[in-house]
């Protein structure tokens, strides 16, 4: 088994909950959030630089589309986000009957699909959360219900699989996928883990699952038909939340993180670290 450390690239001590990293390719830069503070920041590490835009609400994730646009999920649903102009366009909010609730992670699926979930806002967390997908034509879905904690999203390269993270079930569930459809339907529980959270994760280009541990200060990768571990990367902050792979040739694993309490020194940075694979493009939404 592979182990390394990741290093801090960008030091955010005010940041409270550092979510949602999203390369865009297109422009060599990675988009990420601060869910608590209600904040969008764009990393650049050609000059080690972050932008940062207020929302002015939760935002649970960031996704980049097809045209110049931004897509989030936030606390009061779904809105196009133009951060030339900085104007927030409000899409729909599917719960708006559930003000105690939010969207928190999300990804597009390679057809170009939204797909973001719900979870309560504050503990104790009951089971109140859904997972929805937004398609081309902003017709929104509901595709799961009962879930405590939305959190990682996956494709794998054939496109025919989806993972999904219920980080309270500690499971990494794996659901056959119709990409002409955007159908998904229950397989099995791809990885079971005991005592340590599954958060945010992603996906190399063998099809290998890269998994933030909340509470854990590690990201782990997984092959997830064997349910081997194949690595294992340390990092500072003890609340580590999400990856993504990024950088010029997709071989950098950027990492968030939260804060775990007011002492805490390393929670809230970005860090990165070189796995030796990489990773795959992200999918961006298509809105015809």
């Amino acid at each position: 088994m592979i182990n390394l450390k990741a290093e801090v690239v960008l030091q955010k001590p005010h940041t409270l909950l550092g979510e949602g990293p999203v390369w865009d390719y297109r422009n060599q830069e990675l988009w990420w959030v601060d869910i608590t503070n209600g904040l969008l920041h764009c990393y650049r590490p050609q000059n080690n630089t972050n932008r940062s835009y207020s929302i002015g609400q939760m935002v649970g994730a960031v996704i980049p589309c097809e045209k110049s646009e931004l897509l989030l999920a936030m606390e009061h649903g779904f809105a196009f986000f133009d951060p030339q102009m900085e104007v927030l366009k409000p899409i729909f909010d599917p719960e708006s009957h559930l003000p105690k609730n939010r969207f928190n992670d999300a990804k597009c699926d390679p057809a170009g699909r939204l797909w973001a979930g719900t979870m309560m806002i504050n503990e104790p967390r009951d089971v109140e959360g859904s997972l929805y997908c937004l398609d081309s034509t902003l017709r929104v879905t509901k595709k799961l219900s009962g879930i405590t904690v939305s959190n990682g999203l996956a494709w794998n390269k054939a496109a025919d699989k989806m993972y999904y993270i219920d980080t309270s079930t500690q499971i990494v569930q794996a659901f056959s996928f119709d990409i002409n459809t955007g159908n998904i339907e229950k397989q099995a529980n791809a990885l079971k883990f005991d005592k340590i959270f599954p958060d945010g994760m992603c996906i190399d280009e063998n099809d290998h699952l890269w998994v933030a541990f909340y509470g854990a200060s590690k990201v782990a990768c997984f092959d997830p038909e064997s349910g081997e571990q194949l690595a294992e990367i340390k990092v500072p902050a003890r609340n580590t939340t999400s990856c993504a792979f990024g950088g010029e040739d997709l071989k950098t694993l950027y990492i968030t993180s939260a804060k775990a309490d007011a002492n805490d020194k390393w929670g809230g940075n970005l860090f990165a670290v070189k796995p030796g694979v990489r990773g795959m493009k992200a999918d961006f939404y298509q809105h015809t």
